[in-house]
């Protein structure tokens, strides 16, 4: 194992005189405040780019598995299919005219309207952004053209083994919680969906200011900023709204799902559970992931050459989780290695010359990440969706007190018992699991 985190040994000079200290990330310039029942977050910056982003809370908690898709198509549907100020080919126009990027989706844990624009450009850039949300008209032609288009997708994802093992394992490994459903929907589910249906469900369940909240980085004031939402959102509703409640279920045993499928390599993700961005655990586990992330790549490719890029990534939100992927002729031999590196990991205290090395990378990372005014916004809407954006302001501060003790300790309580997806092979696949 003496290949394992390399990397993270070499971060150079450049990496450290880059890094931005956790007092200066203390530092952002962002407030909270209401207009009109609507709760704003702001970031404000010198940057010639604006970033608006309007978040629906509840994602796929708002509705059935047979209604699965209404909110992905609900809030594209407000960008594609036309407002009461501007019909779908106006609107498309003044997008390309200004060079302003628009766009609507759903995930399991919210759904978002979000606007990229020039600053200089964001009078035009907000006549359109706040009509989408105000007041969509659904155009029959072009909803009938969207609903169709994201019908294709679907059946595109499908076919495509990785798309599909994504949906295999969230669903398996969830199948008693909203995230077994797909925001996106199935091909029925869209199919039974109608333009009344998705209209009523935008205006209706959606359009709550208890439910919104809208997340802004660039340069823009707050009394401006202030003016424009009381003209436009003045007169949206707020009705009343209780969060479900979604718990984040530890695996008591080890469990696999298979998916027979003819293709030259076979596909393997192995979920594991994770604390959730609120919970005191997550800076250490969130670095505990970097590090089997480099552990798999080395044992899995460079030890053992059974695969070429696996990896292990967090998704996080109301659920989070840990995925443990690769693609592989030898699906045992991979899973043996996946299990050998968690176990390795999981019985190892690392010193605190690699944790620092592991921990200036994030940090270095945040800190990039904190030029781009949609990585901001992004970073500041899931935050609040998980209870108070300041989670994000804080999480290098936090991040910095982590101990390779906790680390250890953490891999401990959460990577306990792994739920496996398979696509491949039969036969192949189901040797893997068999201990």
């Amino acid at each position: 194992m003496k290949s394992i985190f390399l990397k993270f040994s070499r971060v150079g000079s450049l990496c450290l005189l880059l890094l931005i200290t956790t007092k200066g990330f203390a530092q952002n310039n962002t407030v909270e405040f209401t207009v009109s029942g609507l709760k704003v977050i702001l970031r404000q910056t010198q940057k010639e780019t604006l970033v608006m982003s309007m978040y629906f809370r509840g994602g796929s908690s708002n509705y059935t598995a047979a209604d699965a898709g209404i909110e992905s198509l609900a809030l594209s549907g407000t960008i594609e299919c036309g407002t009461s100020k501007f019909s779908a080919n106006d609107f498309n126009d003044q997008t390309d005219e200004y060079g302003l990027h628009l766009d609507g989706d759903a995930s399991n844990d919210y759904g978002i309207l979000k606007l990229s624009c020039i600053s200089r450009y964001m009078d035009e850039a907000w006549q359109l952004f706040s009509s989408a949300i105000a007041s969509p008209v659904f155009e029959t032609q072009k909803f009938n053209l969207l609903k169709e288009q994201k019908i294709n997708d679907l059946k595109g994802g499908l076919s495509n083994p990785d798309v599909r093992l994504k949906q295999l394992a969230q669903g398996f490994a969830f199948a008693a919680t909203p995230y077994a459903i797909n925001p996106n929907g199935t091909v029925a589910s869209l199919q039974a969906l109608n333009r009344d249906a998705v209209k009523d469900y935008y205006y209706n369940t959606l359009l709550n200011k208890n439910r919104m909240f809208l997340v802004v980085a660039g340069n823009i004031s707050k009394e401006n900023l202030e003016k424009k939402i009381i003209a436009a959102f003045a007169a949206i509703p707020a009705k009343t709204y209780t969060p479900a409640t979604i718990e984040n279920p530890l695996f008591t045993q080890e469990a696999s799902t298979i998916e027979s499928r003819q293709v030259a390599t076979n596909y393997v993700a192995g979920i594991l559970n994770a604390p959730n961005l609120n919970s005191p655990d997550y800076p250490a586990f969130r670095l505990a992931v970097t590090i089997l992330n480099s552990a798999l790549f080395d044992v899995i490719r460079l030890n053992k050459h059974l695969s070429y890029a696996p990896s292990a990534n967090m998704s996080e939100g109301k659920i989070s989780y840990v995925t443990m992927y690769a693609s592989t002729t030898q699906p045992e031999e991979t899973v043996k290695a996946m299990r050998f590196v968690l176990s390795y990991m999981k019985s190892k205290t690392y010193n605190d010359k690699l944790i620092e090395s592991v921990r200036k990378s994030h940090l270095l990372s945040y800190a990039k990440r904190q030029e781009v005014m949609s990585d901001i916004t992004n970073q500041l809407g899931k935050a609040e969706i998980m209870g108070d954006w300041k989670l994000a302001e804080n999480l290098a501060a936090r991040m910095s007190m982590v101990t390779p003790e906790e680390i250890k300790d953490v891999l401990n309580t959460y990577a306990q018992n792994i739920t496996w997806a398979y696509i491949g092979d039969q036969g192949l696949g189901e040797q893997s699991f068999n201990r």
